[in-house]
């Protein structure tokens, strides 16, 4: 069983080492850097025979079960511990959810929107490219905030 474990882990961390990204999230005119990319096949929301691909990009590491809980991960940026884009996006390219994560949000930016984009590309084993906002946004508070980061996950399966 320990092998098993031990194993799981080294898959994991491989995984996790070939993620890349190069970007950031400003809110309120504060920068944040985002250092981790994550991603995770989902049931396709308008198709479910379909996969979408969840993608996360947070400004520090976290375990598979963190970045699978977005209600986890807006708890920890509303109390300050971490910040976060996440985007599901569909089989044809389309983001059609999003959520961004920081302190300065009472409640997380969330939904659709034709000002948030990704241009890049995936096979269902990985996902590259761009997600960024086309301009300046505001949250339900009326703080600004903006992104743009260049990535590339391994995309976890379906669980």
């Amino acid at each position: 069983m320990m092998k098993r474990i031990a194993l799981f882990f080294a898959v994991l961390a491989i995984a996790a080492a070939q993620n890349s990204v190069d970007g950031s999230l400003t809110v309120g005119g504060k920068l944040t850097k985002l250092t981790q990319a994550y991603a995770f096949a989902a049931q396709g929301f308008f198709d479910k025979d379909k996969n979408d691909t969840i993608v996360l990009l947070t400004n520090l590491p976290l375990t598979e079960a963190q970045v699978r809980d977005e209600f986890a991960l807006r708890r920890l940026a509303r109390e300050g511990k971490m910040c976060f884009v996440r985007e599901t996006i569909n089989p044809a390219g389309q983001i059609i959810n999003f959520s961004v994560g920081h302190t300065a949000f009472r409640m997380s930016p969330s939904g659709g929107s034709t000002d948030h984009l990704f241009k890049g590309k995936q096979d269902g084993k990985i996902i590259s490219g761009k997600v960024y906002t086309s301009r300046s946004q505001k949250s339900f508070e009326d703080v600004k905030y903006e992104y743009s980061a260049t990535f590339k996950a391994n995309i976890l399966p379906r669980k």
